[in-house]
């Protein structure tokens, strides 16, 4: 009997292999090291590549985690750009920046970035700076926001948009009597929530 094919949610026919194989290649991955971080043979995920065998969905959850994935997310990695894909607000997550900050982040399915939207109350800041792997790309679109970047002082009024380097330790305030909004998106993981 033959195994059930995967199915995407526009109907296509999903080829798991070429997807498994496709992300390997993209994180610069050897078969070995995703092998190893997956727990599984080099020779297994060969054959699931190659299409000459089929995965248990334990497995390939085991395969999806090592790129950032769920299963289904994986599934839908080549079918994601076939039609437009819309996403809830209850696919943001919060994350606790401080008082009156409102620090949401969207982890995008099968992308290496994160979009990040920021609401600031009048006269509010993040609690602390941070630090990541990344560039953080920046815009502007309401009120005025001071970017702290390693200790200087950078003022950021609506339509004002910046890039830098995420290893450097950074932070946002609002010193202004009005609200302010920046949204970011940020080229790697920040957040492992």
């Amino acid at each position: 009997m033959q195994e059930p094919e995967a199915v995407a949610p526009n109907g296509a026919v999903v080829d798991v292999g070429a997807i498994v194989g496709l992300l390997r290649r993209k994180r610069g991955m050897s078969l070995d090291e995703l092998a190893t971080r997956s727990d599984l043979s080099p020779s297994f995920i060969s054959a699931v590549e190659r299409g000459k065998s089929d995965i248990a969905l334990g497995r390939l959850a085991r395969i999806a985690a090592v790129f950032g994935l769920d299963v289904a997310s994986l599934l839908t990695y080549s079918s994601n750009t076939s039609r437009p894909r819309f996403l809830s607000s209850d696919d943001r997550t919060p994350v606790d920046r401080g008082e009156g900050v409102d620090y949401r982040r969207l982890r995008l399915p099968g992308v290496d970035f994160e979009l990040i939207t920021v609401t600031f109350e009048p006269r509010t800041a993040f609690r602390d700076a941070l630090a990541h792997d990344g560039i953080d790309i920046v815009y502007v679109p309401v009120g005025s926001v001071v970017l702290d970047f390693d200790g200087v002082d950078y003022v950021m009024n609506a339509g004002d948009s910046g890039v830098w380097s995420g290893r450097t330790p950074h932070a946002f305030r609002n010193d202004t009597d009005s609200p302010a909004q920046l949204v970011a998106v940020v080229t790697d993981t920040v957040w492992d929530l």
